[in-house]
């Protein structure tokens, strides 16, 4: 594995921030979504399902590149400063896919059958989930970001994004942009753009930023949620 060098520059971490911003506001407003589901209308809950369902599969993604990827290097590199986060992480991690779990078996029968009962439970999944999340977030911003920003190179950065994105459905790749790009920082946007060929930096923001609205509307009815 490749060394971080003393000389080397600190590595900008911006793009964890963005992609995080898709998480925290998408599971924010996810309890919310499907209480507003009126029981009997599988209609409606199938177009929520679906969102939430696809929400989940970038989350789930974005922490399988980071375990694979991220985790093996900073043990190798920084362990003795990883070791207080380390067990943190690890519970914060299994709260979290302990929910994803009971999420993944209700809400598809949520989506076929709608009951009240099973909404709110759905719901309180949700409210439990973003609680969770947010709480981990926080702490892998102030805690871990630090550490990799000076332990891992731009070479392995970029092959953590690349994982990441080869988890998202192609179909998708343009609507997940556009949810990044909504509450992130354009300036970061531009610079994970930057590397593409320069017809792919000039549509993908417009593709996205249309693909997102169109869906907002549709799943929050609005199409700045």
């Amino acid at each position: 594995m490749s060394a971080v060098s003393a000389e080397q520059p600190l590595l900008d971490t911006r793009e964890m921030l963005v992609v995080h911003s898709l998480f925290r506001r998408e599971l924010r407003l996810a309890g919310g979504l499907v209480r507003q589901v009126r029981a009997g209308d599988p209609g409606r809950a199938a177009v929520v399902a679906a969102h939430l369902e696809l929400v989940e599969t970038v989350l789930h993604h974005h922490h399988g590149s980071e375990d694979e990827l991220l985790w093996p290097l900073l043990l190798e590199r920084v362990a003795d400063e990883l070791a207080p986060v380390v067990q943190l992480m690890e519970t914060q991690h299994e709260r979290v896919d302990a929910l994803l779990g009971r999420i993944g078996e209700l809400r598809p029968e949520w989506a076929q059958d709608p009951t009240a009962a099973r909404g709110e439970e759905l719901a309180g999944l949700y409210d439990g989930l973003y609680a969770g999340l947010a709480e981990h977030l926080d702490a892998e911003e102030a805690r871990v970001l630090p550490l990799v920003a000076r332990s891992i190179t731009a070479q392995e950065w970029l092959a953590l994004g690349e994982a990441g994105r080869n988890g998202i459905p192609r179909r998708h790749m343009a609507l997940v942009f556009g949810m990044l790009m909504h509450d992130g920082d354009p300036e970061v946007v531009r610079l994970m753009l930057a590397p593409a060929p320069l017809p792919v930096r000039v549509l993908v923001p417009r593709l996205g930023r249309r693909a997102y609205r169109r869906h907002a509307q549709r799943v929050h009815g609005t199409p700045t949620p």
